[in-house]
């Protein structure tokens, strides 16, 4: 049976590298994001103290039992559920992909992800273009991590990143420019992904009951294990 803690531990790595700070106890695990939306404590024991001034709290399999009726005796609501998803791997032909090399290609890297996920009217927006065009940069000479970009006539269109921790090799910032979508751009970035995990294991997350839960079903990936999510309003 695989070990599926080995996927969480790819998971924060992620977060650490990219969005904050992770700290470990044997009671729990706290992740101090960049922006509150990334902070959260996981438990890892049932009879664990909740740390004060937790607003999210983010249950995995180890948790232990009894977590939701304490979270919600303490005032928190059901929120979002994290899917962490593997596939199989397989044998991939065509091509390999370069990952990139320079902040030139870190800032293009970036341009697409605020593109995808940004929205130009949101107050924080510029906050989040420049803290995307720094993880890029600081993150894209990591022995760990591959950064991959694919350009149509020169445009930077499509986006991921791989990151590796032992044989787990996590997908993350999958990510298209709303003009390039439908063209396949994603599903050569996931071959590429297939490519780096050969002997390995590939991990991803979405949000249950989301359209990247399904496409990714399709795509043959399966769940591993859910992280229900709860917050005090």
């Amino acid at each position: 049976m695989p070990d599926d803690t080995a996927l969480l531990d790819n998971h924060l790595a992620f977060l650490a590298a990219h969005r904050g700070e992770v700290r470990r106890s044997a009671a729990g695990i706290e992740v101090v994001g960049e922006s509150a939306e990334f902070s959260a404590w996981i438990p890892l024991d049932p009879s664990a103290e909740l740390p004060p001034g937790t607003t999210t709290v983010r249950l995995v399999p180890w948790s232990g039992a009894g977590w939701e009726q304490r979270l919600t005796a303490a005032g928190f609501e059901s929120a979002e559920v994290l899917v962490h998803m593997e596939v199989p791997v397989e044998a991939v032909e065509g091509e390999s992909m370069a990952a990139i090399s320079t902040d030139d290609d870190a800032a293009a890297f970036a341009e697409v992800q605020a593109a995808a996920f940004l929205d130009e009217d949101e107050p924080d927006y510029e906050w989040w273009r420049r803290m995307l065009v720094e993880m890029a940069v600081k993150n894209y000479r990591s022995p760990d991590q591959s950064l991959y970009l694919v350009r149509v006539d020169g445009d930077p269109a499509s986006v991921t990143l791989v990151l590796r921790t032992g044989p787990v090799f996590g997908v993350y910032a999958v990510a298209t420019k709303p003009a390039y979508r439908g063209r396949g751009l994603a599903t050569r970035l996931l071959a590429q992904a297939q490519r780096d995990a050969a002997g390995g294991r590939i991990t991803l997350q979405v949000i249950e009951g989301s359209d990247a839960e399904r496409l990714y079903l399709k795509l043959g990936f399966r769940v591993a294990f859910r992280s229900p999510h709860f917050r005090r309003p």
